[in-house]
Protein backbone atom coordinates (compact mmCIF):
# COMPACT_ATOMS: atom_id res chain seq x y z
CA UNK A 1 0.00 0.00 0.00
CA UNK A 2 1.53 3.36 -0.98
CA UNK A 3 2.21 6.34 1.51
CA UNK A 4 2.61 9.30 -0.67
CA UNK A 5 0.57 12.24 0.73
CA UNK A 6 -0.47 10.55 3.91
CA UNK A 7 -0.75 13.35 6.09
CA UNK A 8 0.36 12.77 9.42
CA UNK A 9 2.84 9.67 8.74
CA UNK A 10 5.93 9.74 10.92
CA UNK A 11 9.09 10.27 8.94
CA UNK A 12 11.43 7.48 9.58
CA UNK A 13 13.49 7.56 13.49
CA UNK A 14 16.73 6.99 11.51
CA UNK A 15 17.67 8.50 8.15
CA UNK A 16 14.14 11.11 9.08
CA UNK A 17 12.93 10.53 5.22
CA UNK A 18 9.19 9.66 4.95
CA UNK A 19 8.19 6.08 4.78
CA UNK A 20 7.09 5.08 1.30
CA UNK A 21 4.77 1.98 1.73
CA UNK A 22 2.32 0.36 4.19
CA UNK A 23 3.76 -2.91 5.28
CA UNK A 24 0.86 -3.85 7.78
CA UNK A 25 -1.55 -1.65 7.96
CA UNK A 26 -3.15 -2.83 10.67
CA UNK A 27 -1.59 -4.16 13.70
CA UNK A 28 -3.13 -4.07 17.06
CA UNK A 29 -1.97 -3.56 20.54
CA UNK A 30 -1.84 -7.12 22.42
CA UNK A 31 -2.43 -5.06 25.50
CA UNK A 32 -4.62 -2.05 25.00
CA UNK A 33 -5.96 -3.51 21.60
CA UNK A 34 -4.67 -0.11 20.09
CA UNK A 35 -4.61 0.30 16.35
CA UNK A 36 -1.06 1.11 14.62
CA UNK A 37 0.85 0.70 11.36
CA UNK A 38 3.93 -0.52 10.01
CA UNK A 39 5.61 1.05 7.64
CA UNK A 40 8.64 1.41 5.41
CA UNK A 41 11.30 4.29 5.15
CA UNK A 42 11.23 5.36 1.32
CA UNK A 43 15.49 5.85 1.64
CA UNK A 44 16.98 3.24 4.42
CA UNK A 45 14.11 0.86 4.19
CA UNK A 46 13.80 0.73 7.94
CA UNK A 47 10.19 -0.92 8.95
CA UNK A 48 8.99 0.97 12.06
CA UNK A 49 5.63 1.42 13.66
CA UNK A 50 3.42 4.28 12.70
CA UNK A 51 2.13 6.62 14.47
CA UNK A 52 4.62 7.05 17.75
CA UNK A 53 2.68 7.05 20.86
CA UNK A 54 2.70 10.50 22.15
CA UNK A 55 2.91 9.86 25.58
CA UNK A 56 4.03 5.55 25.97
CA UNK A 57 3.45 4.89 29.58
CA UNK A 58 -0.17 3.69 29.00
CA UNK A 59 1.50 1.31 26.35
CA UNK A 60 3.86 -0.05 29.54
CA UNK A 61 1.39 -1.47 32.48
CA UNK A 62 2.97 -2.57 35.73
CA UNK A 63 2.83 -6.56 35.05
CA UNK A 64 4.88 -5.40 31.98
CA UNK A 65 7.77 -8.50 31.83
CA UNK A 66 6.83 -9.07 35.17
CA UNK A 67 6.90 -12.92 34.78
CA UNK A 68 6.18 -15.19 37.84
CA UNK A 69 8.60 -17.01 39.63
CA UNK A 70 8.34 -20.08 37.11
CA UNK A 71 8.99 -18.02 34.15
CA UNK A 72 12.02 -15.96 35.70
CA UNK A 73 13.72 -18.87 36.79
CA UNK A 74 13.75 -20.45 32.93
CA UNK A 75 15.23 -16.97 32.05
CA UNK A 76 17.85 -16.59 34.61
CA UNK A 77 18.85 -19.89 32.97
CA UNK A 78 19.25 -18.50 29.89
CA UNK A 79 20.80 -15.13 30.38
CA UNK A 80 23.20 -17.24 32.48
CA UNK A 81 24.42 -18.93 29.68
CA UNK A 82 24.34 -15.97 27.38
CA UNK A 83 26.88 -14.12 29.89
CA UNK A 84 28.81 -17.17 30.04
CA UNK A 85 29.54 -17.26 26.51
CA UNK A 86 29.95 -13.93 26.36
CA UNK A 87 32.26 -13.71 29.17
CA UNK A 88 34.54 -16.51 27.37
CA UNK A 89 34.61 -14.11 24.54
CA UNK A 90 36.82 -11.63 26.90
CA UNK A 91 40.63 -12.60 27.72
CA UNK A 92 39.78 -11.59 31.48
CA UNK A 93 36.95 -9.67 33.50
CA UNK A 94 36.37 -6.16 32.38
CA UNK A 95 33.53 -3.38 33.13
CA UNK A 96 30.25 -3.67 31.78
CA UNK A 97 27.44 -1.33 31.05
CA UNK A 98 24.08 -2.87 30.67
CA UNK A 99 21.49 0.04 29.86
CA UNK A 100 17.92 -1.49 30.18
CA UNK A 101 18.82 -3.66 33.01
CA UNK A 102 15.65 -4.56 34.48
CA UNK A 103 15.89 -6.30 37.64
CA UNK A 104 19.59 -7.22 36.96
CA UNK A 105 19.35 -10.96 36.31
CA UNK A 106 22.44 -10.26 33.76
CA UNK A 107 24.13 -7.60 35.67
CA UNK A 108 24.29 -10.64 38.52
CA UNK A 109 25.84 -13.11 36.32
CA UNK A 110 28.41 -10.82 35.14
CA UNK A 111 29.31 -9.91 38.51
CA UNK A 112 29.51 -12.64 39.74
CA UNK A 113 32.22 -13.96 36.81
CA UNK A 114 34.05 -11.05 38.32
CA UNK A 115 33.27 -7.91 36.03
CA UNK A 116 32.90 -4.35 37.39
CA UNK A 117 29.37 -3.80 36.50
CA UNK A 118 26.87 -1.07 36.06
CA UNK A 119 23.50 -0.88 34.95
CA UNK A 120 21.01 2.25 33.52
CA UNK A 121 17.24 1.49 34.16
CA UNK A 122 14.58 3.97 33.49
CA UNK A 123 12.13 2.45 35.86
CA UNK A 124 13.50 3.92 39.22
CA UNK A 125 10.85 1.27 41.35
CA UNK A 126 12.89 -1.59 39.19
CA UNK A 127 15.88 -0.19 40.01
CA UNK A 128 15.21 0.68 43.46
CA UNK A 129 14.32 -3.08 43.63
CA UNK A 130 16.94 -4.51 41.96
CA UNK A 131 19.69 -2.37 44.04
CA UNK A 132 17.57 -3.08 47.68
CA UNK A 133 17.84 -7.09 46.93
CA UNK A 134 21.07 -7.76 44.68
CA UNK A 135 23.29 -4.84 45.36
CA UNK A 136 23.66 -3.89 42.24
CA UNK A 137 25.11 -0.67 40.69
CA UNK A 138 22.04 0.77 38.87
CA UNK A 139 21.20 4.32 38.33
CA UNK A 140 17.97 6.00 36.53
CA UNK A 141 20.11 8.35 34.28
CA UNK A 142 21.09 8.25 30.42
CA UNK A 143 24.34 7.42 29.12
CA UNK A 144 25.57 10.60 28.67
CA UNK A 145 25.27 12.05 31.94
CA UNK A 146 27.79 9.19 33.27
CA UNK A 147 31.37 11.04 34.23
CA UNK A 148 33.30 11.86 31.11
CA UNK A 149 35.88 9.35 31.52
CA UNK A 150 33.62 6.34 32.14
CA UNK A 151 34.94 4.13 29.75
CA UNK A 152 33.63 0.20 29.26
CA UNK A 153 34.86 -3.50 27.46
CA UNK A 154 31.31 -4.17 26.84
CA UNK A 155 28.27 -2.16 26.69
CA UNK A 156 24.81 -4.57 26.51
CA UNK A 157 21.65 -3.73 24.82
CA UNK A 158 19.67 -6.61 25.30
CA UNK A 159 16.02 -5.88 23.86
CA UNK A 160 16.32 -1.93 24.25
CA UNK A 161 17.11 -0.86 21.01
CA UNK A 162 13.62 -1.38 19.41
CA UNK A 163 11.92 0.38 21.99
CA UNK A 164 13.37 3.40 21.22
CA UNK A 165 11.97 6.67 18.87
CA UNK A 166 15.24 8.04 18.19
CA UNK A 167 18.29 5.14 18.37
CA UNK A 168 21.23 6.81 16.64
CA UNK A 169 21.25 9.37 20.01
CA UNK A 170 22.40 6.60 22.27
CA UNK A 171 24.31 4.27 20.06
CA UNK A 172 26.73 7.46 19.67
CA UNK A 173 26.93 7.86 23.13
CA UNK A 174 27.95 3.85 23.31
CA UNK A 175 30.19 4.58 20.73
CA UNK A 176 31.70 7.13 22.87
CA UNK A 177 31.95 5.24 26.01
CA UNK A 178 33.45 1.69 24.84
CA UNK A 179 36.98 1.32 25.75
CA UNK A 180 39.53 0.82 23.39
CA UNK A 181 39.01 -2.69 21.91
CA UNK A 182 35.53 -2.79 23.32
CA UNK A 183 32.32 -3.85 21.69
CA UNK A 184 28.66 -3.03 21.80
CA UNK A 185 25.90 -5.97 22.40
CA UNK A 186 22.74 -5.50 20.79
CA UNK A 187 20.00 -8.38 20.78
CA UNK A 188 16.78 -6.92 18.61
CA UNK A 189 14.34 -9.01 16.92
CA UNK A 190 14.62 -9.89 13.21
CA UNK A 191 11.79 -8.54 11.04
CA UNK A 192 13.56 -10.78 7.94
CA UNK A 193 12.90 -14.14 10.09
CA UNK A 194 11.38 -16.59 9.02
CA UNK A 195 9.19 -16.33 12.51
CA UNK A 196 7.64 -12.71 11.40
CA UNK A 197 7.22 -14.11 7.80
CA UNK A 198 5.37 -16.65 8.55
CA UNK A 199 2.97 -15.08 11.62
CA UNK A 200 2.92 -11.19 10.24
CA UNK A 201 0.79 -8.76 11.91
CA UNK A 202 0.75 -11.28 14.64
CA UNK A 203 4.18 -11.59 15.25
CA UNK A 204 4.89 -11.87 18.73
CA UNK A 205 8.12 -9.70 18.67
CA UNK A 206 6.32 -7.03 16.40
CA UNK A 207 4.93 -5.77 19.53
CA UNK A 208 3.71 -2.21 18.68
CA UNK A 209 3.60 0.32 19.96
CA UNK A 210 6.30 -0.78 22.48
CA UNK A 211 8.46 -1.56 19.29
CA UNK A 212 8.89 0.73 17.53
CA UNK A 213 11.80 0.13 14.90
CA UNK A 214 11.50 -3.38 13.07
CA UNK A 215 15.33 -3.88 12.44
CA UNK A 216 16.47 -6.50 9.82
CA UNK A 217 20.35 -7.69 9.22
CA UNK A 218 20.48 -4.84 6.55
CA UNK A 219 18.61 -1.95 8.30
CA UNK A 220 20.57 -2.89 11.94
CA UNK A 221 23.75 -2.72 9.71
CA UNK A 222 22.94 0.43 8.28
CA UNK A 223 21.57 2.39 11.66
CA UNK A 224 25.22 1.25 13.20
CA UNK A 225 27.14 2.53 10.33
CA UNK A 226 25.32 5.80 11.39
CA UNK A 227 26.34 6.15 14.84
CA UNK A 228 30.41 5.45 13.52
CA UNK A 229 30.01 1.95 14.39
CA UNK A 230 30.55 -1.65 12.51
CA UNK A 231 28.78 -4.99 12.70
CA UNK A 232 31.70 -6.81 13.62
CA UNK A 233 29.76 -10.55 14.07
CA UNK A 234 25.77 -11.57 13.84
CA UNK A 235 23.83 -14.62 15.31
CA UNK A 236 20.32 -15.83 15.29
CA UNK A 237 19.77 -18.22 17.92
CA UNK A 238 17.69 -17.34 20.90
CA UNK A 239 16.55 -20.34 22.89
CA UNK A 240 14.94 -18.57 25.16
CA UNK A 241 12.55 -16.25 23.33
CA UNK A 242 12.69 -17.82 19.76
CA UNK A 243 10.72 -21.25 20.40
CA UNK A 244 8.02 -19.36 22.60
CA UNK A 245 7.56 -17.18 19.92
CA UNK A 246 6.59 -19.55 17.19
CA UNK A 247 4.22 -21.07 19.23
CA UNK A 248 2.39 -17.71 20.80
CA UNK A 249 2.81 -16.43 17.29
CA UNK A 250 0.53 -19.49 15.86
CA UNK A 251 -1.96 -19.17 18.31
CA UNK A 252 -2.50 -15.75 17.48
CA UNK A 253 -2.16 -15.77 13.62
CA UNK A 254 -5.05 -18.49 13.93
CA UNK A 255 -6.48 -18.12 16.96
CA UNK A 256 -7.81 -14.57 17.33
CA UNK A 257 -6.98 -12.48 20.36
CA UNK A 258 -2.56 -11.70 19.79
CA UNK A 259 -0.30 -12.89 22.30
CA UNK A 260 -2.82 -14.50 24.42
CA UNK A 261 -0.13 -17.06 26.17
CA UNK A 262 1.48 -13.85 27.42
CA UNK A 263 -1.27 -11.80 28.82
CA UNK A 264 -1.72 -14.84 30.61
CA UNK A 265 1.82 -15.36 32.40
CA UNK A 266 1.67 -11.51 33.01
CA UNK A 267 -1.30 -11.34 35.14
CA UNK A 268 -3.51 -9.47 32.34
CA UNK A 269 -5.90 -12.16 31.59
CA UNK A 270 -7.65 -14.50 34.46
CA UNK A 271 -7.30 -18.23 33.93
CA UNK A 272 -10.33 -18.97 31.84
CA UNK A 273 -11.43 -21.63 28.98
CA UNK A 274 -9.48 -19.51 26.20
CA UNK A 275 -6.43 -19.15 28.23
CA UNK A 276 -6.70 -23.30 28.88
CA UNK A 277 -7.56 -23.59 25.58
CA UNK A 278 -4.15 -21.62 24.46
CA UNK A 279 -1.94 -23.29 26.66
CA UNK A 280 -2.99 -26.77 25.29
CA UNK A 281 -2.24 -25.37 21.97
CA UNK A 282 0.71 -24.52 23.11
CA UNK A 283 1.96 -27.76 24.60
CA UNK A 284 1.51 -29.28 21.62
CA UNK A 285 3.13 -26.93 19.26
CA UNK A 286 6.37 -27.15 21.59
CA UNK A 287 8.12 -29.62 19.87
CA UNK A 288 7.29 -28.12 16.24
CA UNK A 289 8.05 -24.70 17.42
CA UNK A 290 11.41 -25.95 18.77
CA UNK A 291 12.25 -28.14 15.59
CA UNK A 292 11.44 -24.77 13.37
CA UNK A 293 13.79 -22.58 15.68
CA UNK A 294 16.28 -24.42 15.60
CA UNK A 295 16.13 -24.68 11.70
CA UNK A 296 16.01 -21.04 11.60
CA UNK A 297 18.88 -20.58 13.51
CA UNK A 298 21.12 -22.57 11.25
CA UNK A 299 19.49 -20.43 7.88
CA UNK A 300 20.69 -17.36 9.64
CA UNK A 301 16.64 -16.26 10.16
CA UNK A 302 15.99 -16.51 13.81
CA UNK A 303 13.37 -14.48 15.34
CA UNK A 304 15.80 -12.36 17.39
CA UNK A 305 19.56 -11.45 16.31
CA UNK A 306 22.41 -10.35 18.26
CA UNK A 307 24.52 -8.11 17.26
CA UNK A 308 28.72 -7.04 17.74
CA UNK A 309 29.54 -4.08 16.93
CA UNK A 310 32.62 -2.53 17.35
CA UNK A 311 33.65 1.52 16.72
CA UNK A 312 34.78 2.32 13.28
CA UNK A 313 38.10 3.45 14.16
CA UNK A 314 39.09 0.44 16.29
CA UNK A 315 37.52 -1.57 13.24
CA UNK A 316 39.97 -0.10 11.06
CA UNK A 317 42.77 -0.27 13.37
CA UNK A 318 42.41 -4.03 13.79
Amino acid sequence: MSLAGLPGAASCPVCGAMPERVLYPLVRDPITAAVFQVVACASCGLAYTSPRPLDPEPFYPRSYRAFGPVVTRALTMFYRMRVRRWSRSQSRPGSLLEIGCGPGLMLQAFRERGWNVLGIERNQAVAERARSSLGLDIVSAPVASLPPDSRFDLILLFQVLEHLAEPLPLLRDCACRLAPGGRLLINVPNFASWQSRFAGPAWMHLDVPRHLIHFTPKTLGGTLERAGLRLAALRFDSPEHDPYGWVESAISRFGGRPNRLTRRLIGLDPLGPAAILSFAAGALLAFPAALLAGASWLARSGALMEATAVRVCDADAG
